[in-house]
């Protein structure tokens, strides 16, 4: 039974090995891939936000508490601003153009502000990083102008992933990186290596959203190499107020920002209204997940928690001329007392006709079309991690 296993394990490692090196191949990339690099994750970002909301006297303060406090204990900051935008399309709706919350009545206009505050204070923790704090202290923002977001991880990520297609010899089309993330290491990555990328705009450090023509394969230089594409927005994209989106650079005083940094899509009458880019960005994941082609869509950084996100990946693995291989590199999470894989992957490796298209690495083996881990017992891996991701595509999986 135990030689059976490792031939197993090692033909899965096989499969796995090729199915990286793909022609078509996809990322999606979760806020697991920027830990290391001086970003928080969701649950810590949260507490950096609410830290604003602290004192009583501050703008938005009561509010601020009043719906957290209505929400679940593990509610994290982009449910507060689900929230939000949906009580901006109530009061929209009502005749007095307010709402209550917590007992007491607020303005269209100042639930609106107090939207635009939470993305702005977003955008400053990702801008510059933060620092998690020592000691039992509180994590805390990086002063302005000490910024400690670091981008070589994703470099050497794109190096590798990169070199390792081109070893391939075979004709290579774009590789598509789908992000949950707000910050621009992705795209900072790829610029200082050198890899062509199109990202939905059009323009230099200040661009506009063109997607029609951005996506195009063939940019000025010949076919780009990466096309980017951001599901949640970016720090750096601004809602003008024509429903128009601009890139900005850093530092520049116009067009006017304070509470127009478009992250954070949800499907709500609120973000409709204000004809953001979403609705093309999902579809941009329809359309690469539903290639009838042979692909590969890999996932890391990500655990399989965004309900919209899982939606677009199921409905598009059940279509029947779907040929997309799912390669999830992930952490296991204590339940019961074990280790297990997220409830998601575990619904499809085990309900699903399709799970013979899913292969999952985690710290605690790997499984190929179901829950059966196919490693030795007690085996641990660094592959699930962003770092041994590329370690695996530069070195192999020993």
């Amino acid at each position: 039974m135990g030689d059976e296993m490792t031939s197993d394990f090692d033909a899965a490692v096989e499969d796995v090995t090729a199915h990286l090196t793909s022609e078509r191949q996809a990322w999606l990339f979760g806020a697991g891939i920027s830990c290391r690099s001086g970003l928080p994750l969701m649950y810590p970002l949260t507490e950096l936000v609410a830290a604003n909301y602290v004192d009583p006297h501050a703008d938005h303060s009561a509010l601020f508490a009043s719906i957290r406090s209505s929400l679940p204990d593990a509610a994290h900051i982009e449910h507060v601003l689900s929230q939000l935008g949906d009580f901006v399309a109530l009061a929209e709706r009502s005749k007095d153009q307010k709402i209550s919350v917590g007992g007491a009545d607020y303005a269209v206009e100042t639930l609106r502000a107090l939207h635009g505050a939470i993305r702005d204070s977003i955008r400053d923790v990702i801008r510059r990083g933060y620092l998690p704090g020592e000691g039992g202290e509180a994590p805390t923002v990086a002063e302005e102008g000490k910024h400690v977001v670091k981008v070589e991880h994703h470099r050497d990520f794109m190096r590798t992933l990169f070199a390792a297609r081109d070893k391939a010899g075979r004709p290579l089309r774009p590789v598509h990186f789908f992000t949950l993330n707000y910050d621009t290491l992705i795209e900072d990555a790829l610029a200082l290596e050198r890899i062509s990328f199109a990202d939905g705009f059009s323009g230099g450090a200040m661009a506009y959203w063109a997607p029609e023509t951005a996506y195009a394969e063939n940019g000025a230089g010949g076919r780009v190499a990466a096309h980017l594409i951001k599901l949640h927005g970016s720090i750096d994209w601004h809602g003008e107020g024509d429903g128009s989106v601009i890139r900005c650079r850093e530092g520049c005083g116009y067009p006017e920002r304070a509470g127009n940094v478009l992250i954070y899509p949800q499907a709500t009458k609120y973000v409709a209204t204000q004809r953001d880019p979403f609705a093309a960005l999902f579809e941009k994941l329809r359309e690469v997940l539903r290639s009838p082609q042979p692909m590969v869509f890999a996932v890391c950084g990500y655990s399989f928690g965004d309900e919209h996100v899982d939606l677009h990946i199921e409905e598009a693995m059940a279509r029947p001329d779907c040929k997309t291989v799912l390669v999830a590199f992930v952490r296991e999470q204590q339940k019961g007392g074990a280790p297990a894989l997220p409830d998601k992957l575990v619904e499809w490796m085990t309900h699903r006709p399709w799970a013979n298209r899913i292969f999952a690495l985690s710290d605690k083996g790997l499984y190929h079309g179901s829950t059966t881990n196919l490693s030795q017992a007690g085996e641990t891996h660094e592959w699930w991690t962003f770092e041994g991701v590329t370690k695996f595509l530069s070195d192999g999986p020993r």
